[in-house]
């Protein structure tokens, strides 16, 4: 079975919840009848008092009741069956709205071979707060936060294939994400399940100088050479290998996205000394960061100087 982390005892089945919405969702898409909200591509990681960007786009999904989604010009309500993509970069906050049944959504967002699915509803003082969250792996993740980007962009477009544009990419997302969580969901041996959490750990303790086969082991309970011959046998990776390549595909996107000084991003990404950090650096992306910082600047301007996820204080 999937992963899962509660904050209170589930009400049902979140992977066949999934299934069954995702379903649904696919035959309204290839109707056309699909109800999509999509915030104007403006804005991108603003730091703005109250809201918060990620860098991975979400995909939202209503299953009852409502919440308004908030951003620095504009708003929209995501209804019970309507979705909403909300693109990598732009600012915003959910406000859970008053409504006779109670609120609650699927927030799906996907990072590093993994897709990430959440049922909110209204934890009170009409904010949203997960109820139970899934991990999913997946190879096509990329592809996955690729599709939304690609409808975000269409969606305000004035071009006449627009609406068949946006039902290929939907049905093919919807698809693509249904087909993850069906094949995860149908039991996975037990050290399949051992290999995500490993991965989903990493990505959690990245910035983290701890972080190692030893620090993992003793979180998943097992011995440092099972978790390292488990990893290796599965995947054909180096466990430490791999902690490294994550950690260096981390710094790239503090390099390409934020004003930090290469010491910072070392320090950010678990290095304990720039040194190191260059000479493996180097290794992987074959220059230094410092040369792969000016061969990136020229595309970078529109997420100058701002970190992965921004909450503002408010002002006063």
């Amino acid at each position: 079975m999937p992963r899962t982390k509660t904050s209170r005892p589930p009400k049902r089945d979140l992977s066949r919840l999934c299934e069954h919405v995702l379903r649904d969702q696919l035959r309204q898409a290839d109707e056309m009848r699909t109800l999509l909200h999509v915030p104007q591509l403006r804005d991108h990681v603003m730091e703005h008092s109250g809201l918060h960007f990620h860098f991975n786009p979400d995909f939202i999904i209503g299953i009852q009741g409502a919440s308004c989604f908030e951003f620095i010009q504009e708003r929209f309500v995501v209804e019970a069956g309507s979705l909403a993509i909300i693109p990598g970069g732009i600012p915003h906050r959910e406000i859970v709205l008053e409504r006779e049944v109670p609120f609650e959504n699927l927030v799906i967002s996907v990072y590093n071979e993994t897709v990430s699915v959440r049922l909110q509803g209204d934890a009170g003082e009409r904010k949203a707060s997960a109820l139970v969250t899934e991990y999913y792996d997946t190879a096509k993740y990329q592809q996955l936060a690729q599709y939304l980007e690609e409808i975000a962009e269409l969606s305000h477009s004035t071009d006449a294939g627009q609406r068949l544009g946006i039902k290929g990419l939907l049905l093919i997302y919807l698809s693509t994400l249904e087909s993850a969580i069906r094949r995860v969901r149908h039991a996975p041996p037990v050290e399949k399940l051992k290999i995500s959490q490993t991965r989903r750990l990493v990505q959690e303790h990245l910035g983290n100088a701890h972080l190692g086969v030893g620090f993992l082991a003793r979180m998943l309970h097992c011995s440092s050479d099972y978790l390292s011959n488990l990893f290796h046998r599965e995947t054909g990776q180096r466990l430490a290998a791999h902690i490294n390549l994550e950690r260096i595909r981390a710094a790239m996107t503090m390099l390409r996205t934020t004003p930090l000084t290469i010491a910072e991003v070392a320090y950010a990404t678990g290095f304990e000394s720039q040194g190191y950090f260059s000479r493996v650096f180097k290794q992987i992306a074959l220059k230094s960061p410092l040369d792969y910082r000016r061969s990136i600047e020229h595309s970078v301007v529109e997420l100058e100087g701002r970190p992965r996820t921004i909450y503002a204080s408010p002002i006063g």
